[in-house]
C-alpha cells in the first residue's frame, strides 16, 4: 500500500539542516527525494521516505531531538491552504473535525482520531507504516505540529493534560517536554495528547500577525517572492476544502481574501472561471490518488466533493472516456497505456 504527505510536511528541514552544518540536497539524495520538495509545498512525498529522510538527518546532523526540533518551527503552516480554512471555524472542535475530514488528503498513513470523555478529549496517532520504518523523528515531529496547531487555534499556551508515546523514554526527552510545555510518560500503549473537553467548545481565536503570515505560506508557496497566480492560489483552496463537503466559490474567495463576484471576474479575464478550476482539480487528484494511493473508490468520491460513487463515477467517465476503476486497473498494470 502507498503512504503519502505533502511536502509541506518538509516546512523549514533545509533551514535546519544547514543550521546543523549539514547539507540538505545530499540527505534529500540518500533518502530518494528530490530537491523540488523543499521548494513546493503542494508535492506529494512517499511518507515511508519522509521518515527515513527524518531518522538520516537525526544521525548526520548528531541532533538525537531533529524531529522536535523541526516540529517546533511548524504548525498549521504544513497544511498550507487548509490551514488557513481552520482559522475560519466557529470552534476549536470544528477546527478537529474539518482536520479529520482532510486528513487522507493531506497525510495518507497518518491515523489519528479523538475521544472523548467529560472532562477531557484525546488526541490518538499511530503511523500504518511503523512497522516498516523507524518513525522516532516522524512521532516526534507530529508530536510538536499538534502541540503547536492546538495553540495556535486557540491563541493561548494551554500545555495538555497529557501527553503519551508509545517510545522508550529518549536522552533528549527534555526536548520533547519543551515542545508540548508539560511531563510526557513514555512506554504508553499508544500516542496521546489529552486537553480539557471545554476547549472544544471555546472559539477559534488566531493572532492577525499569525494569519497574514500563514496565508501569505500557501499563496506565494514559501518563496516569499510575489503570490502565485490567482489560478494557483484557487487550486489550492479548492484542495484544501474539496474533503470538508465546503468547497464553493464562496468559500474558496473567503481563503483568497476575494468577494465572489470579483474572483469569477478575474478568473474569467484569464479565460478560466471556478466551474473549470473545480473540475481539472477533481480530476488531477482524481488521477493521483487513484495510480499512487488504495484509497476506496467511494472514500475518493466524497473527497472530492461528490455525493456518492455513482456521480463520481459518471463525471469521471465523461472527463477520460473510463471508469475510475479501469483507471486504476490501467495504471496498476506493467505498462500503463495512460498519458
Amino acid at each position: 500500500m502507498n503512504y503519502f504527505v505533502r511536502s509541506g510536511a518538509l516546512l523549514g528541514f533545509s533551514e535546519l539542516v544547514r543550521e546543523l552544518g549539514q547539507e540538505p540536497e545530499r540527505l534529500l539524495r540518500e533518502a530518494g527525494l528530490s530537491q523540488a520538495v523543499t521548494h513546493s509545498p503542494d508535492l506529494y512525498v512517499p511518507y515511508v521516505a519522509m521518515a527515513e529522510l527524518l531518522r538520516l538527518a537525526a544521525l548526520r546532523c548528531k541532533a538525537p531531538d531533529f524531529g522536535v526540533r523541526l516540529g517546533n518551527r511548524q504548525g498549521l503552516e504544513v497544511l498550507g491552504a487548509l490551514g488557513s480554512c481552520l482559522c475560519l471555524q466557529a470552534t476549536v472542535g470544528d477546527a478537529l473535525q474539518l482536520l479529520q475530514k482532510n486528513m487522507d488528503f493531506h497525510a495518507r498513513g497518518l491515523l489519528w482520531e479523538i475521544s472523548t470523555s467529560e472532562s477531557s478529549f484525546a488526541i490518538h496517532w499511530r503511523f500504518a507504516f511503523a512497522e516498516d520504518v523507524d518513525c522516532e523523528q516522524l512521532n516526534a515531529l507530529t508530536l510538536a505540529v499538534f502541540a503547536q496547531g492546538m495553540r495556535q487555534l486557540h491563541d493561548v499556551d494551554l500545555p495538555p493534560l497529557e501527553v503519551g508515546l508509545q517510545i522508550h523514554k529518549p536522552v533528549h526527552a527534555k526536548a520533547y517536554e519543551h515542545a508540548v510545555r508539560g511531563p510526557i510518560r513514555y512506554d504508553q500503549a499508544i500516542n496521546l495528547l489529552s486537553y480539557p473537553a471545554t476547549l472544544l467548545d471555546q472559539p477559534v481565536v488566531v493572532n492577525q500577525r499569525w494569519r497574514d503570515h500563514l496565508t501569505l505560506q500557501w499563496r506565494t508557496g514559501w518563496q516569499r517572492l510575489a503570490p502565485f497566480s490567482l489560478a494557483r492560489q484557487v487550486e489550492s483552496a479548492i484542495d484544501a476544502l474539496l474533503p470538508t463537503g465546503e468547497c464553493n466559490l464562496t468559500m474558496v474567495a473567503k481563503l483568497v481574501e476575494l468577494h465572489p463576484r470579483s474572483l469569477q471576474q478575474r478568473l474569467k479575464a484569464q479565460d478560466s472561471s471556478f466551474a473549470h478550476t473545480l473540475k481539472s482539480s477533481r480530476l488531477r487528484l482524481a488521477k493521483h490518488h487513484l495510480t499512487s494511493s488504495s484509497i476506496d473508490l467511494t472514500s475518493l468520491a466524497l473527497n472530492l466533493g461528490f455525493a456518492d460513487l455513482t456521480a463520481f463515477s459518471r463525471a469521471f467517465k465523461q472527463w477520460t472516456g473510463m471508469s475510475p476503476r479501469k483507471w486504476r486497473q490501467l495504471a496498476d498494470s506493467p505498462e500503463p497505456t495512460i498519458e
